[in-house]
């Protein structure tokens, strides 16, 4: 049985990554919006920036989908969806702060998995 430390730790990393990616994606559309115009074709900033808030906005989209997490002791089947949604491949980052909040969610959810 999970006990209340686990799901407080899983609960709050999940929040913080939430929050964090709805962030991001906000800073990466302002930053977009105001790129400097004309934009030269040489330009090699303005595709990876695009990138950058495409993948952010997914991230945020998946994680939305997989909701708040659920009451403790009810949350078997979306820890594992979480878990899933932390191996994807679309999942890496080059934001650190991203990367710590996902290292932190992932040993959160394997603390709970680890014999008592």
């Amino acid at each position: 049985m999970e006990t209340m430390v686990e799901h407080n730790a899983i609960a709050e990393s999940w929040a913080t990554l939430k929050t964090h990616l709805a962030a991001k994606s906000r800073e990466l559309n302002a930053e977009v919006h105001s790129y400097p115009q004309p934009i030269a074709r040489c330009d090699d900033q303005l595709p990876k920036l695009l990138e950058q808030r495409s993948r952010a906005v997914l991230q945020l989209q998946l994680a939305n989908a997989l909701g708040d997490t659920p009451e403790r002791g009810a949350d078997a089947e979306w820890r594992r969806k979480v878990g899933e949604f932390l191996a994807r491949p679309d999942g890496v980052s080059d934001d650190d702060i991203e990367s710590a909040i996902r290292a932190r969610l992932r040993a959160a959810l394997s603390a709970r998995l680890q014999p008592g």
